[in-house]
């Protein structure tokens, strides 16, 4: 296939919505529960695209964030933004190349855009590419959610979706021993009710049919499973060795 520009796709349906202090934001609430509290190591942004990730790492103090990206246009985007990204051709061949070197690595939005044989070898690299006390943070989009056709299918280069099940066996494969799943989404419904006026109605009614799709997972799978499935855009799972 020819090369396709990623960042036409980016600037018209992702960054139209969101400002860059917003997709700062949002990545500082999304990731900080899970980062060291030490922020001197290593981390390494795998798929950065245009560095809002790393921003908010730089803004929080991490001084050894940098990122990678296969896409020109990205990591152009990115460097404008101050942030330490460099182009690379061959992700796994670059991070088998520095392997133990990484406290942290972030895959955000990154592995589904594989296709699902090569899923578990690129997790293997990454894996390979932290140290022994490493932590592999990643997002994908979760098929368990309300919306999960349309996040799947919204970007086209998009190759699978996840469930929790699914996420845990991709980086349980691997030397990916302890691994957790969690809800990774831009608003709770909470938030989105006592946030500003104008987004109280979208919080109420996220609540409501959030309320609906956990009816429905509980009579499919029974009350106990069916309460414990992650019903937000995305999945978050956090995986050490």
């Amino acid at each position: 296939m020819s090369s396709v520009d990623y960042t036409r796709y980016y600037k018209r349906f992702i960054l139209i919505r969101r400002s860059t202090q917003a997709m700062t934001d949002y990545a500082q609430r999304i990731l900080g529960p899970h980062l060291p509290a030490d922020r001197t190591g290593a981390l390494l942004d795998v798929g950065c695209g245009t560095g809002y990730a790393l921003l908010a790492l730089k803004q929080l103090g991490f001084s050894a964030a940098s990122g990678v990206d296969s896409d020109a246009g990205q990591v152009a985007e990115a460097v404008k933004r101050g942030v330490s990204v460099v182009f690379v051709a061959d992700t796994q061949a670059f991070l088998r190349e520095r392997a133990g070197h990484f406290d942290i690595i972030l895959a955000l939005d990154v592995i589904e855009h594989l296709p699902w044989p090569q899923q578990i070898d690129f997790v293997q690299s990454m894996c390979e590419a932290l140290n022994p006390t490493g932590r592999l943070i990643c997002t994908v989009p979760n098929a368990n959610s309300t919306l999960a056709s349309r996040w799947r299918y919204n970007d086209w280069t998009h190759q699978s979706s996840f469930t929790e099940h699914s996420l845990d066996f991709c980086c349980s494969a691997v030397a990916l021993r302890r691994f957790r799943c969690c809800q990774s989404s831009s608003w709770s419904a909470r938030q989105l009710v006592v946030a500003s006026h104008e987004r109280c109605a979208r919080g109420w009614a996220l609540r409501f049919f959030r309320f609906i799709r956990r009816l429905q997972m509980m009579a499919e799978l029974g009350p106990e499973q069916g309460r414990a499935v992650p019903l937000s855009l995305n999945l978050m799972g956090v995986a050490s060795k």
